[in-house]
């Protein structure tokens, strides 16, 4: 009898609560489609393993605050890795050195 694989939202529930082992289930479980995801907003493909890397840290960090009647886990996850992707592809600008470029 082969046992059934556990919810993301009990994966994220039990992130909340300190467990690594759910965060590396979790991370297992979505790495390789978001890793595609990414890889398709930046076609690059150390900076997507990047932003795949900070994504999966930001939602240990944020598992507390996940709402599951926002949507699923992995649409948060999926939200979270385009606010990354979207910074390295538009990092903020710095307003001192538009400043200076202007003068």
């Amino acid at each position: 009898m082969t046992r059934r694989p556990t919810p993301d939202i009990r994966l994220v529930e039990r992130m909340a609560a300190g467990d690594r082992g759910a965060h590396e289930e979790f991370s297992e479980r979505h790495r390789l489609s978001l890793y595609a995801q990414v890889y398709s907003l930046l076609v690059d493909a150390a900076a997507a393993e990047r932003v795949v890397v900070e994504t999966f840290e930001h939602a240990w960090r944020a598992a507390k605050d996940f709402n599951p009647g926002a949507g699923s886990a992995f649409a948060w996850l999926s939200e979270i890795a385009r606010s990354v992707a979207q910074r390295r592809r538009h990092p903020p600008q710095d307003p001192t050195a538009s400043a200076s470029i202007a003068q």
